[in-house]
């Protein structure tokens, strides 16, 4: 069944994806991207036509999965590992199913390290400095006021968050760009030149923000239409990406390299930007709530947990935001986790397991129609066999699958090493316990 005349509309489609987006490309991106150089825009470029394209490659994958196997539709709560079990089996099930549980659970820790030194910020700036509350605090307090939003089932169920987010993302903006040309730059530093460090850690940067791959299906299977997913995906990349290429054209005029990985801390004080430090705040814990959907719905059809509201799923889930805020209170830096999730685990699920899954299952729905092929030739001998995937196609299928396995494994290299080094003169909240 392709309709379900109760799920989301493809504007909402869209705003959920945007939504999954984030301020994050506004407030962290422009910063790594200048840092490139002249590399800068061409790799956010590439990165973002990748990912559109392999995204939209997962939805035509589960189309076709419905025609091959129909019974896949009740496994909608998963519909990621459950692509990967009909194609490939259930031992790449399990690592799929690993794979995108620890991205979901990655990503949502650097939403709660953001918010909660935010928070830390506009309590020192609203209260002349007398109302200094660690971020370390703000951690566990932000957690807590969470997990009653989480407690919603799927994004169709969570249209007014979606609204509420993408309005304060179009809010963000605005405020962000008048911010930045308010504040006076002291000294401006050229665009250097890409270095290795500088493109590791943007495209770590790239893969984490920009990745729908562990969200997209999750959205489809809510989805009016599920044949339409290609026209939200493309949309929503274009409305993100414009918001994030403003930014760092103005960061580029403005301040050059001298913009960090959170632009917010540059900007001169004033009203608007305890404005935007707020609304930044809110919209992080909203975007949350939608973009872990996909982990909490597999983890409770694992525990055999009802899809109806109930007591269990309230439970599961506050403890796996409590389990977040505890990794979250070890962690030194919040740009060095998001690189090193994007480049670990997002390349996989973008690059390679989306190409690898369309071949596949080209190949098995023909081998489902070739005995009605087969009466199709003896009727007219002159018909010619078309390709499971057109040759050009191809080509760019196994491009995108090397490209992606080398982009994995130097920039996953590069964010270990980071790690290391900054957490050495960066304590994170639990090891300034001890000091």
């Amino acid at each position: 069944m392709i309709a379900d005349s109760s799920g989301l509309t493809v504007p909402f489609a869209i705003l959920c994806i945007v939504d999954l987006f984030g301020i994050f490309p506004i407030v962290v991106l422009p910063g790594p991207i200048i840092k490139c150089g002249w590399l800068g825009i061409p790799l956010a470029i590439g990165v973002f036509a990748i990912q559109v394209y392999t995204a939209i490659l997962l939805g035509k994958c589960w189309i076709i999965a419905e025609e091959i196997e129909p019974n896949i539709v009740k496994k909608n709560r998963y519909p990621y590992a459950a692509l990967a079990e009909l194609i490939f089996g259930n031992k790449v099930k399990r690592i799929v199913t690993v794979m995108l549980d620890v991205a979901v659970f990655g990503a949502c820790i650097p939403n709660l390290l953001i918010a909660s030194y935010n928070l830390h910020i506009l309590g020192i700036k609203l209260s002349s400095e007398r109302f200094d509350v660690s971020p370390c605090i703000w951690l566990i307090v932000i957690g807590i006021i969470l997990c009653p939003p989480l407690w919603l089932g799927s994004p169709k169920d969570m249209k007014w968050i979606v609204s509420s987010s993408v309005f304060f993302v179009g809010s963000v903006s605005v405020l962000t760009w008048i911010a930045m040309y308010d504040t006076q730059r002291e000294i401006y530093a050229p665009i250097p030149e890409p270095s290795w460090n500088s493109v590791a850690l943007a495209y770590g940067l790239l893969a984490f923000q920009f990745d729908v791959h562990p969200l997209v299906l999750t959205v489809q299977m809510d989805m009016v239409d599920k044949r339409k997913l290609p026209v939200a995906i493309i949309c929503a990349f274009l409305i993100t990406c414009s918001l994030f290429l403003i930014t760092t054209v103005i960061g580029y005029v403005r301040f050059g390299s001298l913009l960090s990985s959170n632009l917010l801390d540059q900007l001169s004080n004033s009203y608007i930007l305890d404005v935007n430090i707020t609304l930044v705040t809110i919209q992080i814990c909203l975007s949350t709530a939608v973009s872990t959907t996909a982990l909490f719905q597999h983890i409770e059809h694992f525990l055999k947990i009802p899809k109806e509201f109930n007591r269990r799923r309230c439970v599961l889930r506050s403890c796996i935001v409590m389990l977040a805020v505890t990794i979250g209170e070890a962690v030194p830096r919040f740009d060095l986790l998001m690189g090193l999730v994007g480049a670990l685990l997002t390349g996989p699920l973008m690059f390679l397991l989306p190409p690898l899954f369309y071949i596949k299952i080209r190949s098995l729905r023909r081998l489902k129609i070739k005995k009605s092929e087969g009466v199709c030739y003896r009727t007219f001998p002159n018909a010619k066999l078309t390709p499971i995937v057109g040759f050009k196609r191809l080509a760019l299928l196994i491009f995108i699958i090397l490209a992606g396995t080398l982009a994995t494994v130097l920039s996953t290299v590069s964010g270990i090493r980071d790690t290391i080094i900054y957490a050495k003169f960066t304590p994170s909240c639990i090891m300034k316990l001890f000091e």
